[in-house]
């Protein structure tokens, strides 16, 4: 471009410092939407990225327990009888085929003994309740004194494949505060909770022992015999609740996650083999599947569905995304309005930048008239505005990157608080299962977390763009009015 043009375009923004500022602050406008927008978006799909990952959601393939058909009674003799699920249940050899999908990850199983331990559990109803002078052998819950020191020390024993896989630990309710979870190699380890340790003065590192008491499984006259052998287990970590379970004399000493111990599954094993006709060939009522996308949950139940070498008779899928959209629902809000924030940008500014520009160049009909006259060429006059666009531009995004750091940790700032749990909002919420055991559901997320440091590419993406809209806004404006003639030019003024 001709040296000329460049001093005929600085002269003139020094002399139309308003139509300057107005279209600095329009630049700067779109700028900073565009690097605000995109780092937030991408923040935000990072943080859901993480968590996707982490919570690892997947979906339950289990056996219809409910099923009459399947189930079968078994006899207590004076005590009566119950009935127990006989029915099909997941193999080995489903699991290893499921776990051959793309996209399934790895698989946690739903197992849990009943044991016994001579540890201080969190009083519940049996500690607030005092025996049968008289107890009826034949009464269906005979609140004898052996019975009620039976159900005062009865815990679940829940098994686990990898500790930090289940459910309660993926999700946050339950976090390693001491030592480590339980892992796929261990044997004869468990996890028990800070507050079992403290009341019992125990440690990382301490052993206690863990029975199969005939009472917990059967009405006896003896509650307190021993089944099979006990199993002497080391504290391989401690973990905390992340969340509060008030005292009940009402409460099932078993419903308080306090309560609840964690071992590796051949620990499982061993106390299972106490029980006689315990043993299932390596089959489960219930194994949890675990996916990379959450997205793709319902896609891989409808190709396991389409198999025909699978029998699923009686079992069924259970799809919970209650935890993942709990954990991800700020974030998702986030990206929305990172979303709609750039749109405006694009769009919006983009809108308003054409109509200043484009009435800024009707404005310059009889300074191009001039122009045309003196012999000036049109590509020279479009070189002209150009340059004073991209001057205005240069300063509006060197302004934007100098300013946007400390803008978007402000704008993070407010949108930490906005998406923030509610002081009085359940993070968690416990309910008591059939089995009487405490099942946890996430409610509300944790605190929001958002990343602050705009990069290159995004720097790179606004001054390509901005400066694009603003040279086709420049060139779509002149080119209205390029065509007339000089003399035309004068008279549409």
């Amino acid at each position: 471009m001709p040296v000329d043009g460049i001093k005929r375009a600085g002269l003139y923004l020094v002399r139309k410092k308003r139509r300057v500022f107005l279209l600095l602050c329009i630049f700067l406008g779109m700028s900073f939407s565009v690097l605000i927008g995109i780092s937030f978006k991408n923040s935000a799909e990072n943080q859901l990225d993480k968590l996707r990952k982490s919570m690892a959601s997947g979906f339950v393939f289990k056996a219809n327990v409910e099923n009459k058909t399947y189930w079968e009674h078994v006899d207590y003799g004076n005590a009566g009888g119950s009935y127990i699920y006989n029915g099909p249940r997941i193999t080995e050899e489903m699991i290893g085929k499921i776990l051959s999908l793309d996209g399934v990850k790895d698989y946690t199983v739903d197992l849990s003994h009943v044991g016994w331990t001579d540890l201080t559990l969190k009083p519940g109803v049996y500690a607030a309740s005092k025996p049968d002078p008289d107890p009826d052998p034949n009464e269906l819950l005979p609140y004898s004194e052996e019975y009620l020191m039976l159900w005062r020390h009865t815990v679940d024993v829940n098994a686990c494949r990898n500790g930090d896989m289940h459910k309660n630990f993926r999700m946050g309710a339950l976090t390693i505060k001491d030592g480590r979870n339980i892992e796929v190699s261990d044997h004869l380890k468990v996890v028990i909770s800070d507050w079992l340790a403290e009341k019992n003065h125990l440690s990382v590192g301490d052993t206690i022992t863990l029975q199969t008491k005939r009472g917990n499984y059967s009405f006896s006259s003896d509650p307190l015999e021993t089944l099979g052998s006990p199993v002497e287990v080391e504290i391989a970590g401690l973990f905390h609740a992340n969340f509060s379970m008030a005292d009940s004399s009402t409460m099932l000493e078993t419903c308080y996650i306090e309560n609840v111990i964690y071992t590796d599954m051949y620990t499982y094993t061993k106390l299972q083999e106490n029980l006689d006709g315990s043993e299932t060939n390596g089959t489960h009522v219930s194994v949890e599947f675990l996916v990379e996308d959450p997205g793709e949950i319902d896609s891989i139940i409808q190709k396991i569905e389409s198999w025909g070498d699978i029998d699923l008779e009686n079992l069924e899928f259970e799809v919970d995304k209650t935890n993942y959209q709990a954990a991800a629902k700020p974030y998702s809000q986030i990206r929305v309005f990172a979303i709609l924030l750039l749109a405006s940008g694009l769009c919006g500014l983009g809108m308003v930048l054409y109509l200043a520009l484009k009435l800024w160049v009707q404005g310059r009909r009889y300074e191009i008239s001039i122009l045309y006259s003196v012999g000036i060429k049109k590509g020279s006059i479009l070189g002209q505005m150009l340059v004073e666009s991209m001057a205005v531009l240069a300063v509006a995004v060197v302004l934007a990157i100098m300013l946007s750091s400390p803008l978007i940790e402000r704008c993070a700032d407010v949108a930490e608080r906005l998406t923030a749990p509610k002081e009085n909002a359940e993070a968690y919420r416990v309910n008591i299962s059939r089995s009487y055991e405490p099942v946890i559901t996430k409610m509300s997320s944790d605190e929001v977390v958002l990343e602050t440091v705009v990069s290159t590419g995004t720097v790179g993406f606004t001054v390509f763009f901005v400066c694009g809209i603003s040279c086709i806004s420049v060139f779509l404006s002149f080119l209205s009015i390029s065509s007339l003639e000089p003399k035309n030019l004068l008279r549409s003024m």
